[in-house]
């Protein structure tokens, strides 16, 4: 099964039962832990969308597929979800923080919470098996930070509804928040790297440029711009600088290897574009691409 449609029906399960906990405890840090976990299921549910959608075959209006729908319909669900989740937490938060009142929760909600709470964690170790496997998709950080957030929230709400503190009830229902805001944005600019064309890691980069330049009919490398289209897959556009006796023949088998020599080092470069001009009586432009990437962080 799909690790988001897994993620999606085991956070759907935990939404149930802190939804049945929430009717049997006053807890601000119950309440907030619920509704992060409601927003998980509504981005996780987009997300779902959005793989679907980006399931259905190339064509000339859309060469690469749809698949960059899952990080619109992600940031969606971000901005607008994580907005009215936070706000309605921070009201209830507040309501704690500007009142006196003690903490009360039946036996019914402790054990409702305790369920919800150990399938949290599997959860957890769900995710976490998924990575060790490899076979991840392009929401599987999101997943994986997502299982974090309500494991440590739900550790939180779990100690307020046994020990009824009210400070720690308050302090429970602020750090799930501040959790909920840090998970939003952090997600939310994992994918606006994607949609605005972000390149791969700066070390493969400079793998893939040494290993062209390796090759015995490359002379220097004019251009050399990598970008995603999805967090799996990326386009790698290459101006060549050959000697000018090459024929046809020649230039063909030169792509051919230059494509494979990428795909070699990182799979990911689906699409290779190899544009070949003859060599110039110019400094050589490689240089100057290494040095940018040497000096250039992966944050910029």
């Amino acid at each position: 099964m799909n690790i988001v449609w897994e993620m999606f029906l085991v956070n759907s399960i935990s939404v149930v039962f802190k939804v049945l906990s929430v009717t049997g405890t006053d807890s601000a840090s119950v309440f907030v832990d619920m509704l992060n976990d409601i927003g998980d299921i509504v981005g996780l549910g987009l997300i779902l969308l959005g793989l679907k959608l980006g399931g259905k075959s190339k064509s000339i209006f859309y060469p690469y597929g749809t698949r960059r729908a899952l990080y619109v319909l992600g940031l969606i669900a971000i901005s607008i979800f994580s907005g009215v989740i936070f706000a309605t937490g921070m009201y209830r938060v507040m309501e704690v923080l500007l009142g006196e009142y003690e903490v009360h929760s039946t036996r019914e909600a402790q054990v409702f919470f305790t369920v919800a709470f150990t399938i949290n964690t599997l959860s957890l170790f769900t995710v976490y098996r998924a990575i060790k496997r490899n076979s991840v998709n392009p929401a599987v950080e999101g997943t994986l930070l997502d299982a974090v957030s309500d494991f440590f929230g739900s550790i939180l709400a779990l100690l307020v509804i046994f020990t009824a503190n009210p400070l720690l009830d308050a302090i429970g229902g602020l750090i799930v928040l501040v959790v909920i805001l840090v998970s939003a944005f952090s997600i939310g600019y994992k994918y606006y790297q994607i949609l605005v064309g972000r390149s791969p890691h700066r070390s493969v980069l400079k793998r893939v440029l040494t290993s062209v330049l390796s090759l015995p009919e490359v002379r220097d490398v004019n251009v050399f711009n990598a970008v995603m289209i999805t967090e799996d897959e990326y386009m790698l556009i290459l101006e060549v600088e050959v000697d000018r006796d090459l024929d046809v023949e020649d230039l063909e088998a030169l792509s051919t290897k230059i494509e494979n020599t990428v795909k070699s080092i990182e799979p990911g470069f689906k699409h290779v574009i190899v544009e070949f001009v003859a060599e110039r009586r110019e400094p050589k432009t490689y240089k100057e691409i290494i040095s940018e990437l040497e000096n250039t962080s992966d944050s910029e």
